[in-house]
């Protein structure tokens, strides 16, 4: 029935191919854009270092540079998204292990069947929007005021609002394509699953937010959810998050992704900018992994200076900033920069110790999932489908001819958010006469558990392949309120040439330390089998298990699900909360409301790790908030401050080193 299996070394082996054919461009210099060069860098002077070109110092590094005199200098590791595996909605799992991934592994998950986890992190312009799946996704409200409850005036969903929306260039699915934001593509519509609150949107955002390509596969889905009780959601960013619809994805207008750095520093009046463009200027250097904060103490007061990095020859640079040091590096790559540095909670071998905070590192938070795999009926069609050379060539052509087909596919079409107590309340109500439920969610409007359909055989982030080229589909269930927490900390050995420290992260989540995530993760199995036998009652879809299988993890036995999803739960790329945002009365906090960090001036973070609770949500629109947040702090700062940069620090000095 299932035919003759592909040759997997052969497809291994062509997957390879691609990937390096993809990274071909990311080497080539544009104005601006460019590895570091000593000779002309070291002439420039920088009012704001920014740590990571990612999500977040895209946008910042835009934003600041909105005014005419100032100057922004980016440090990131990484080279230019402009590679197909990025551009490429469905690709993007090709660049999970290669050099434009940061390879992040954990430690063996005690709880998580002593597993070491993949931790996926984008080591490329644009960070990890370059290589995720593309959700836009904010989150109940609740979850926001929480974090203002927490000791953050001023965060309040209300307050967030206007900056989500400013960043925002949601795109009317209905507008006529002579309109200026009308549709590039003749792309097959659904009109009834393209419902959205245009209350609850911004237009004028150059971060594009579209509907794109949809399988019949998740039209299906939302239809059996249905039936199964979930009420359809108009707008998932609308007035509620509960409930079933195709979710939000930020791709623009002509099917390319709109990661956070082709959306803010990919035009030329932003970079370079300059006079010319009525903009300050932005300066991007590649490959410059940042290896430390420069400090000083003066009068009393300690703050940051600049940044010491290793350019693309390995050399050690040293640049200085005339007003902050913006990190935003991540929730692992900010706290292991501070680590490095010596701010932490305690001295590490061979730094000097200049700061401590007993927050950094601490508290990362993480959405952790479970899939079941499904065989569909042969003529629905998914992405195996897709693997062959003939449809491959027909869906490459398709995509760069009219920005259309199945590579405009971010793999996670079809979404419900739903709270535990409307899937399983009989366990519900056990748990708490048990006195063993923990109520995570910030109120009665955010959900505890995401499931997301796949349209294809999806296990292990995509490294684990079907064994023919028949249709699958792929069913996970995401825990959002997690009990279990984890921390980030550093490993560090000595330079071989003896001049420096090497410093190397260790990411330990914490996987179901506590037991209540993986009973609430079984719940999570046990619906996504009840939505696939809908599915499966489906002429046109069907749906028979064929990973775990219910012969082998049956629903009757809660012991063996749980011990499944032990052994077999993956990250959702959701790291957070490792320099949380709090008061300084709040000993783990790491950064202020402003996100200043506690006790060292003009140093900030700025990305997913300020946030002090994960939120239900995917985050990289919350991220993109706090950043366009944190520009306006910046401005407002420096638009009423009485001190002047050259007071302290030093215009243009940069140093190097050989290592």
């Amino acid at each position: 029935m299932f035919g003759s299996a592909p040759d997997r070394d052969a497809l291994k082996k062509s997957t390879e191919r691609i990937t390096k054919v993809s990274q071909i461009l990311k080497f080539r210099p544009q104005e601006g854009k460019a590895p570091w060069d000593h000779n002309k860098d070291t002439l420039v002077s920088y009012d704001y270092i920014v740590l990571g070109g990612g999500s977040a110092g895209s946008v910042v590094a835009s934003r600041l540079a909105e005014d005419p005199a100032v100057s922004v200098l980016v440090l990131e590791a990484g080279y230019s998204d402009d590679i197909f595996a990025s551009r490429a909605p469905s690709a993007y799992n090709i660049i999970f292990g290669s050099d434009a991934d940061w390879n992040y592994e954990t430690v063996p998950q005690t709880h998580a069947g002593n597993r070491t986890l993949m931790q996926p992190r984008g080591k490329i312009l644009g960070g990890c929007s370059s290589i995720n799946a593309m959700m836009y996704h904010r989150g109940p409200a609740s979850d926001y005021d929480e974090w203002e409850s927490l000791g953050n005036p001023g965060w309040s969903f209300n307050e967030c609002l206007p900056y989500f929306k400013k960043s925002e260039g949601f795109n009317d699915p209905n507008l006529p394509s002579d309109h200026p934001h009308g549709p590039l593509t003749n792309r097959i519509r659904f009109p009834e699953f393209e419902t959205f609150d245009p209350e609850a949107h911004g237009t004028e955002g150059p971060w594009q937010v579209t509907f794109h390509h949809l399988f019949q596969l998740s039209t299906r889905f939302i239809v059996a959810s249905q039936a199964e009780g979930i009420p359809f959601n108009k707008d998932f960013n609308g007035e509620s998050t509960l409930g079933v619809n195709r979710i939000q994805t930020f791709i623009q207008r002509d099917g390319v992704r709109s990661s956070l750095s082709r959306a803010f520093l990919r035009s030329e009046d932003v970079v370079p900018g300059g006079s010319k463009h009525g903009r300050g200027t932005v300066r991007v250097v590649f490959g410059a992994d940042a290896k430390r904060i420069l400090f000083q103490v003066k009068r009393g007061v300690k703050m940051a200076t600049g940044i010491e990095f290793v350019d693309h020859k390995n050399v050690r640079r040293r640049v200085m900033a005339t007003r902050e040091v913006l990190l935003c590096g991540g929730a692992f790559g900010s706290p292991q920069v501070l680590l490095a540095s010596g701010v932490g909670p305690s001295p590490q071998s061979s730094i000097p110790q200049f700061h401590t905070l007993a927050g950094v590192g601490a508290n990362l938070q993480d959405h952790l999932g479970i899939s079941a795999v499904f065989r569909a009926r042969d003529r629905l069609e998914t992405l195996n489908s897709q693997y062959n050379a003939f449809t491959s060539i027909k869906s490459l052509f398709s995509y760069v001819a009219s920005g259309t087909g199945p590579l405009t596919c971010q793999l996670g079409e079809g979404v419900i958010f739903v709270r535990l107590e409307d899937i399983a309340p009989e366990w519900v109500a056990q748990e708490k006469a048990n006195g063993t439920y923990q109520e995570r969610a910030s109120g009665p409007g955010s959900p505890h558990l995401e499931f997301i359909i796949l349209p294809g055989y999806v296990r292990r982030h995509g490294t684990i392949l079907a064994s023919d080229f028949k249709s699958y589909f792929t069913v996970t269930a995401l825990l959002l309120n997690p009990c279990s927490a984890g921390l980030f900390k550093i490993a560090t050995q000595p330079t071989k040439n003896g001049n420096g420290v090497d410093v190397k992260g260790v990411v330990d989540p914490n996987y179901l330390a506590e037991s209540f995530d993986a009973r609430a993760l079984v719940q999570g199995l046990k619906f996504i089998r009840r939505i696939a036998r809908r599915l499966n009652e489906d002429p046109e879809v069907g749906g028979r298990e064929v990973f775990p299988g219910e012969t082998d993890v049956p629903d009757r036995d809660d012991k063996v699900l749980e011990k499944y999803i032990r052994e077999y739960s993956e990250t959702y790329y959701h790291p957070v909360g490792t320099c949380k945002m709090g008061p300084a009365s709040d000993k783990m906090s790491v950064v202020d409301h402003r996100l200043n960090v506690h006790g060292i001036e003009r140093l900030r973070v700025i990305d997913a790790s300020v946030m002090p609770k994960l939120v239900a949500a995917h985050t990289c629109a919350p991220t993109v908030m706090i950043a366009e947040r944190a520009a306006d702090f910046i401005k407002e700062d420096w638009s009423t401050s009485s001190s002047s940069p050259s007071d302290y620090s030093t215009r243009g000095q940069t140093t190097e080193a050989k290592l």
